[in-house]
């Protein structure tokens, strides 16, 4: 979560609005916009969302980078 309140402050510090500015255009209360930057942030998907949209950014899901099975039987092959 600290991750994104980093990219979420930077693009509004960019776009040179105040938190309350921020929250004004995302539809959210200045406190979640605090929080999300702050990377303490436990409240709905909903509000992360519009804060995301009105900066501009996009929330992605990607793997882990943790290897399958198959992939793991390759690395300690007995051969």
């Amino acid at each position: 979560m600290k991750a994104i309140g980093v990219k979420c402050l930077e693009r509004r510090k960019a776009c040179k609005w105040t938190q309350l500015d921020a929250a004004s255009r995302a539809g959210v209360h200045r406190t979640v916009i605090s929080e999300i930057e702050n990377g303490v942030y436990t409240g709905s998907l909903k509000a992360l969302t519009l804060y995301l949209t009105a900066m501009g950014l996009t929330l992605t899901v990607q793997s882990s980078g943790l290897p399958q099975l198959d992939e793991l039987e390759a690395l300690f092959d007995d051969d």
